[in-house]
């Protein structure tokens, strides 16, 4: 296959053992989310992964039950948070694993099924539901809605406080599913910033009540000791009233940013109303307080309803505002709205450079969520357009730096975030080390955690989910991504990636078109569509669409690679040991010299074939594909088993690891697979080659593989019924013809009559 890349960074791949077989690599990964739903409560740090990448603590959960991991939302003295994948149901969701507290396991899990039970009878459009609960692993956890937005806290922490009209509406959507939790019998016992959301639409959502709580209380108390009521923190049951004084002290944090109490005036930010609400609720004896929190909601409603009517004296008199106030009014609104205007305040002599030549650019920059106030956006926008060539050598390392020199600035700046990501996996693709994939992985998580809601964020985590065969999820953070900004021609080929690898080249090629369409200058549109192409047998249109991709970067080593694949594919050798030495010049990579490698092989030039990978290893020592192919060479030259038996073990211990980070890839699995045989390992070779066929059905070199191996292992009606298949979907018989490992199979009366035809005329 040709070399991949997805929109901002590329899947290094890696080519085929077969002479030939190359497939495309290096697919650009993107911009990636992260959002934390029930428990969106953790406000994780953002990860600044600076090179190396530092080391992480206590890896986290990969799976529980069936259930996929795909990010660690926060840890503390209940548990565990992660927002995971339903296979069952196909969704996201929020999945909080609780810790032992000490209790007979029976009886634990018996009170937390009742309380689970409890709380699904709670309906409430401000209140997160729990869809299921379950001990798996010895592990008890229980799983709800994946809410995408942010906490209380972190609002607060990135907004500044409420003002008081925000804070009372907050504060009545609490209120009312606090209503609803009272009155299933229920108790939240942890009410707080970081237990309350407000999702992307503005909802605000009441989480984490009942379970974990009940299960705390059985070590003594529960609560968050700032926000607890006293008679709750002196040892006392917790009551309505206890939830209530917890509510008073968030409205307090809302409007002021403390817990404390403020003293006898209140500050000047906070209405009288208002603070006699606060006051009320946080009464130190329960009586004092409100008697439920619908009665708390009413008083709420009630100052809202006051300052809408001071606000508007029309409405007090009965009259309504005329046409000419009103439009003054939208007129004044424009003004004070207009990029112009602010752009003249804040740049000044700027304006002239905005009219010559950035209008385009400024559209652009907003529409991605950035801001040209915001410390670091520079760095952010260089480091963007240095990934972006990341076929220039060094520009990954460049954009890296960029990235963190932003996320010292502004630590919370999401886009940066999430460009380091796709830096990350940009370096891991090219390397195989498994640190940048960690790296990528963290970073990605921490994007979404800080705002999933743009569609880079969304677009990294979606392709990095796709390289790793999390199609489910990553699929639907494509998809998202696209529907966040229709118009990001990024997005479009993130997804055309997606869809390409799920085997739905149709689909591809309309969102590659779309790319296209959006963005006509860039390189990277023509050259994924070629590389596309050339996976899928079309090789006239991927010399074509490559071309047009040299027209945009006539010095760009990546599409010369692929051109070299193509005339490997089409037998023209000449023409593509030229072109992957034009590649090797711009950028000696391991994959350029894999494929050179495949030419010699080609021509029956071993020596220079072996030379030619000897020097791959030494470029990506890392890289399982280098060695499995140095292996090959060494069994056809002949007379170097002992040097391809140390090989085929490298390559198969390298290829071990990656499964590890990529589990569902059909590549990975059927090279691995192949390696075994090639060991003469089959106990561990054939589940491999099964699960290679279950993932890829329809991939003719998949395929090819995985006849090859069961040819080794002496299996020759599996290698037969595997070779015929590959041929039906597309592989070349020239290959076939040409495999050292298929030399007695050709001869076989069963071997498919393409070949054996061939074979028997020789």
């Amino acid at each position: 296959m040709a070399e991949v890349p997805s929109p901002e960074v590329t899947q290094s791949q890696g080519v085929s053992q077969d002479p030939g077989a190359a497939r495309p690599i290096d697919p650009d990964a993107t911009r990636s989310p992260d959002q934390a739903p029930l428990c969106s409560e953790t406000e994780l740090a953002p990860g600044q992964n600076s090179e190396p990448p530092p080391a992480r603590t206590a890896a986290p959960l990969k799976t529980w039950g069936d259930f996929q991991l795909l990010q660690l939302l926060g840890r503390g003295g209940f548990g565990e948070v992660y927002r995971a994948w339903d296979p069952v149901l196909e969704r996201e969701v929020a999945l909080k694993l609780l810790l032992p507290r000490g209790l007979d396991p029976e009886q634990e899990f018996t009170a937390l099924l009742a309380e689970a039970r409890a709380m699904a009878r709670v309906h409430h459009a401000n209140i997160v539901p729990v869809y299921g609960v379950d001990r798996r692993e010895g592990r008890v956890g229980f799983w709800s809605e994946f809410v995408r937005g942010q906490t209380l806290n972190a609002f607060i922490a990135a907004n500044g406080v409420m003002d008081e009209a925000s804070a009372a509406q907050t504060g009545v959507a609490l209120c009312d599913a606090l209503s609803a939790v009272h009155a299933a019998g229920l108790l939240h016992r942890d009410i707080k910033p970081g237990n309350a959301m407000r999702d992307e639409s503005g909802r605000i959502l009441l989480m984490d009540f009942g379970l974990s709580q009940n299960l705390l209380a059985g070590s003594g108390w529960s609560g968050t000791p700032a926000y607890m009521a006293p008679e709750i923190a002196a040892g006392q049951a917790a009551t309505v009233q206890g939830d209530l004084f917890s509510m008073g002290v968030l409205l307090r944090f809302l409007t002021t940013g403390s817990v404390a109490p403020t003293g006898v005036v209140p500050p000047r930010a906070v209405s009288w109303r208002l603070d006699t609400i606060v006051r009320r609720a946080t009464e130190a004896d329960p009586q004092m307080r409100y008697a439920s929190a619908a009665q708390m909601g009413a008083a709420l409603a009630g100052l809202i309803a006051t300052r809408q009517e001071a606000e508007q004296p029309e409405l007090r008199s009965g009259r309504k505002a005329g046409k000419d106030e009103r439009d003054e009014r939208k007129e004044r609104q424009k003004k004070d709205r207009s990029p112009l205007r602010r752009l003249y305040g804040i740049v000044g002599l700027g304006v002239a450079f905005w009219f010559a030549f950035g209008q385009h650019w400024w559209a652009k920059i907003h529409e991605a969520g950035m801001s040209m106030a915001r410390p670091g956006y520079e760095d952010t926008l260089a480091a963007n357009e240095a990934l972006a060539r990341y076929d220039i050598p060094g520009n990954t390392d460049k954009a890296i730096a960029l990235y963190e020199s932003a996320l010292k600035r502004a630590p919370d700046d999401a886009l940066a975030e999430a460009g380091l990501a796709r830096a990350y996996w940009r370096k891991y693709k090219d390397t195989s080390e498994a640190k940048w994939a960690d790296a990528a992985n963290d970073a990605s998580a921490n994007a979404m955690t800080m705002n999933a809601n743009l569609s880079p964020v969304e677009m990294t985590a979606g392709s990095i989910h796709v390289d790793q065969g999390k199609f489910d999820v990553g699929i639907a953070e494509l998809e998202k991504a696209v529907d966040l900004d229709p118009r990001s021609a990024d997005a479009h080929a993130a997804l055309a990636m997606a869809r390409w690898r799920q085997g739905r080249v149709e689909d591809a090629q309309k969102e590659f078109q779309l790319a296209m369409d959006l963005d006509d200058d860039d390189w990277r549109w023509p050259y994924l569509l070629g590389a596309m192409q050339i996976d899928t047998g079309n090789f006239s249109e991927a010399e074509a669409s490559l071309k047009t991709a040299l027209e945009k970067t006539p010095q760009n080593a990546r599409v010369f690679y692929n051109l070299g694949l193509v005339y490997i594919k089409e037998d023209r050798l000449k023409d593509a040991q030229e072109t992957l030495e034009k590649s090797l010049q711009l950028d000696p990579r391991a994959d350029t010299l894999i494929s050179l490698g495949i030419v010699y092989f080609r021509q029956n030039d071993f020596q220079s074939a072996m030379a030619t990978y000897e020097r791959a290893t030494h470029v990506a020592p890392e890289q399982f594909d280098v060695w499995g192919d140095l292996a090959e060479t060494y069994v056809a030259a002949g007379n170097h088993e002992i040097q391809a038996a140390e090989a085929f073990q490298k390559a198969a211990a390298l290829a071990e690891e990656e499964r590890k980070r990529t589990p569902d890839d059909s590549y990975t699995i059927s090279m691995l697979g192949k390696y075994y045989a090639s060991l003469h390992d089959e106990t561990r070779a054939l589940p491999l080659l099964r699960k290679a066929i279950a993932l890829a059905p329809k991939d003719p070199d998949v395929a090819e593989r995985v006849a090859e191996a069961y040819e080794v292992l002496g299996r020759r009606k599996d290698a037969i019924e595997f070779l015929t298949k590959a041929l039906q979907l597309g592989y070349s018989a020239t290959y076939a013809k040409e495999s050292p490992t298929f030399k007695s199979l050709r001869r076989d009366p069963d071997a498919p009559p393409a070949i054996r035809e061939a074979a028997l005329s020789k």
